[in-house]
């Protein structure tokens, strides 16, 4: 006890009360270390979401933490407030709405999209941000305004909820309602890290771990267990942190990414034929490949060389032949590259490469390499973890090179890539299906009866079309550029879910003006055809997403799967041209790893940095990538044995104080609290000082309101008529008037704001 509370102490006014009132009320101070813990996690955990983003809104981020602990409070008080029960429940619910409402608005959603007639808008606009969110390379850079804005809204969608459960009053269902809270919250940062893996894994665990026990222990903690809380906590952590860098390997032991609530999926598997309907392929974010070259490419699985009227299919026509017929007569060698593969999720019996594949490697076991660019497993299909190497002719011209090329003659062999059927009505009326090899017409000047018979084609619109482009372009490369402008205007829009029509290319060209890439290729290369030109579409996938920890090698997710044209050049090969516009999930792969592409539109963007193919590849597909994970080191033991020391030494010193000041007086309490003050304030208290002194040091030190304080305490415990102990608004008087004579954060470390 100090010399102050020794002096007087044996003169206190009997029948004191044992405790002091506490600045705040218990259901208060509960709010306030709930409301501390919640808005702790939740910006922990929306500082690593906003790492998904370059140039994150932190102004916003700030506004919707400030919303979401305005609007706890507001719901705490519907229990706290004398009210009728409907009314309260009423409350509540308008209270989670206007937290909706406003959260969405303070994450940049336009006010307008929340009336009810803009919902379907609204929609539209998410569905196209969520499918471009899943199949972007993170940090996000592109421009995409839905892409980032629905990223942006990921953060009320779990924090409103989760703000609304961890407040909601609720004596029987509170403790569940506050885990489902700090579930969604774990869940909220798991997803940052699923996207963006930052490093310091390990720290970022240990603060993780204070946070959630801080959440599951602060509201029902007494000061007396803090320090063995601590301890229990820190103790954790460092058994913890070397067995975390000892599991951690970079093959994981769960495929959390592809898990689902029905149990893993057997497999992700394809029909490439094209239906033209509303796309039902798997959409779940599953990895299926990572493939490894010295640039991106558009990875083939299945080339469609007919059109049967209504779609493109495959036919075997040209599987039996040999996979070197389909290069030109003296081919580049700069364009046969060497790419591996790494199956992960896929299943099928197409062998993936890119180009036109002139060997496989042994250890893809039995497989037949077609002349149409495809390769056919025909031991088994593939399966997890199988590898294998493809060389494979992949051109790269210049648009020079292109625009050079002599189109006065293909030979025959390429005349199939010509063909096609349409429905067409004939002389006696009937409409039947009639093949046509525009092939011919090119070499012999013109068919008029054909073209007689395309005009009476439910596709003669098409085909005028057509004519009127070819008409246009000098060269084969110019025709192909002069069709990619025409879809790429803004009269056609990439849409999911096109209408079914009996003839859907034709529709979507003339009619309905909306389709994804099935649509896009199919009448691109159709069009081709009818010009002369060998076309075909291939099916498969986009590029992918680079991974950053491995050079050169790619992602590809089920939401790459893609179709596009291949174009024949004399003297050059198939060369790759995609038409459909960059909104598709697929093509935003692309589109964010360099913005815009560069140079020839046919082509993927390229990337810089990569390795060259004649190199020894950094990192083979499906091997362990150096870094990314966590690393302990021996100092971090140290540190870790250091802190967990020093924290339980002060757990010790806190708890001792803690059981001391419970066996004190209130007004013993405040004599200590007095006592401590005039030490902090340079004015310690000596032998032989009593109240009345201390009342003078601090009216000459803080003003006559500082001394009011220690008078009123004397004559409480002197026992004063009417004398009351000094309360809560006296103590915040005379923290006022010590900071105005010495500033707020003197008065602050002098007299902290609550006593025990």
């Amino acid at each position: 006890m100090s010399g102050l509370a020794a002096r007087v102490g044996t003169r206190a006014s009997p029948g004191a009360p044992a405790r002091t009132n506490p600045l705040l009320s218990h259901a208060a101070l509960q709010l306030l270390i709930r409301l501390s813990t919640f808005l702790a996690l939740a910006a922990f955990a929306l500082a690593h979401w906003e790492l998904v983003l370059t140039h994150p809104p932190l102004g916003r981020s700030l506004a919707l933490l400030a919303l979401c602990a305005a609007g706890g409070i507001a719901l705490w008080a519907t229990g706290e407030v004398q009210m009728p029960l409907f009314a309260a429940r009423a409350a509540r619910v308008l209270i989670v709405l206007a937290l909706v409402v406003l959260g969405l608005m303070v994450s940049g959603l336009r006010a307008h999209y929340i009336w009810v007639h803009h919902w379907g808008s609204f929609g539209d606009h998410l569905n196209h941000g969520l499918l471009g969110a899943q199949a972007a390379t993170y940090p996000y850079r592109g421009g995409d305004h839905w892409v980032r804005l629905t990223l942006q809204l990921a953060a009320p969608a779990f924090l409103v909820p989760a703000a609304a459960l961890a407040f909601w009053p609720s004596k029987r269902y509170g403790g569940a309602l506050r885990t489902l809270s700090l579930v969604l919250l774990i869940v909220f940062y798991g997803m940052a890290l699923v996207e963006r893996s930052p490093s310091g894994q390990v720290g970022r665990g240990l603060v993780l771990l204070l946070l959630i026990a801080a959440w599951l222990w602060l509201p029902r903690l007494e000061l007396r267990d803090a320090g063995g809380a601590v301890w229990v906590v820190l103790c954790a952590a460092l058994v913890a942190m070397p067995v975390a860098a000892i599991l951690n390997a970079n093959k994981s032991w769960f495929d959390y990414r592809n898990w689902r609530v029905l149990g893993n999926t057997p497999g992700v598997t394809y029909s490439w034929n094209q239906s033209y309907g509303p796309i039902n392929w798997p959409r779940r974010g599953t990895t299926l490949l990572y493939m490894q070259a010295n640039r991106p490419y558009y990875w083939k699985a299945e080339t469609l060389n007919d059109f049967n009227g209504r779609a493109w299919v495959r036919t075997s026509a040209n599987t039996s032949v040999n996979a070197a017929s389909e290069l030109p007569t003296k081919p580049n060698h700069k364009w046969f590259q060497q790419i591996k593969v790494t199956v992960a999720g896929l299943r099928s019996d197409q062998l993936i490469g890119a180009g036109t594949p002139q060997s496989v490697s042994a250890n893809a076991g039995a497989a037949e390499l077609g002349g149409d660019g495809t390769v056919t497993a025909t031991g088994h299909p593939l399966h997890d973890s199988e590898n294998y190497s493809m060389v494979t002719y992949v051109p790269e011209p210049t648009v020079k090179e292109l625009q050079a090329v002599d189109t006065s003659d293909y030979e025959d062999y390429f005349n199939v890539y010509t063909r096609f059927t349409l429905p067409a009505q004939l002389g006696n009326g009937v409409t039947e299906n009639v093949r046509f090899d525009p092939g011919l017409w090119h070499q012999n000047s013109g068919d008029p009866v054909a073209g007689t018979l395309a005009q009476h084609s439910p596709y003669a619109p098409m085909y005028r079309l057509a004519k009127r482009l070819e008409a246009k372009s000098p060269s084969v490369y110019d025709m192909v550029r002069n069709v990619e402008r025409y879809l790429g205007t803004a009269t056609f829009n990439y849409d999911e879910h096109p209408p079914l029509r009996k003839y859907p290319l034709e529709s979507f060209l003339t009619k309905d003006h909306i389709g994804y890439c099935q649509q896009f290729s199919g009448t691109m290369a159709l069009m081709l055809r009818m010009a002369g030109i060998p076309a075909r579409v291939a099916s498969g996938f986009a590029p992918g997403t680079p991974q950053p920890d491995a050079p050169g090698v790619y992602k590809v997710r089920d939401f790459d799967a893609h179709a596009w044209v291949e174009v024949y050049f004399n003297d050059i090969g198939w060369v790759t041209f995609d038409p459909t516009p960059s909104a598709s999930p697929a093509s935003s792969q692309s589109d964010d790893i360099t913005q815009q592409v560069t140079g020839d539109p046919r082509k993927p963007p390229s990337l810089s940095g990569l390795p060259a193919a004649t190199r020894k590849p950094d990192i083979a597909p499906g091997s362990t990538t150096p870094g990314g994970g966590a690393t302990l080191s021996w100092w971090m033991l140290v540190v870790a044995l250091v802190l967990v020391l020093a924290l339980a030494a002060a757990g010790w010193r806190v708890r001792r104080v803690a059981q001391r000041r419970a066996q004190m007086r209130p007004d013993e309490l405040a004599l200590q609290d007095l006592s401590s003050l005039l030490a902090r304030i340079g004015s310690p208290v000596r032998d032989g000082t009593t109240l009345i002194g201390v009342e003078r040091i601090l009216r000459r030190r803080a003003g006559p309101e500082a001394g009011d304080y220690a008078r009123r305490l004397r004559e409480y415990r002197y026992g004063a008529a009417g004398a009351k102990l000094p309360g809560g608004h006296d103590r915040r008087a005379l923290r006022k008037a010590l900071a105005h004579r010495m500033g707020r954060l003197r008065a602050f470390r002098a007299l902290p704001p609550l006593h025990f």
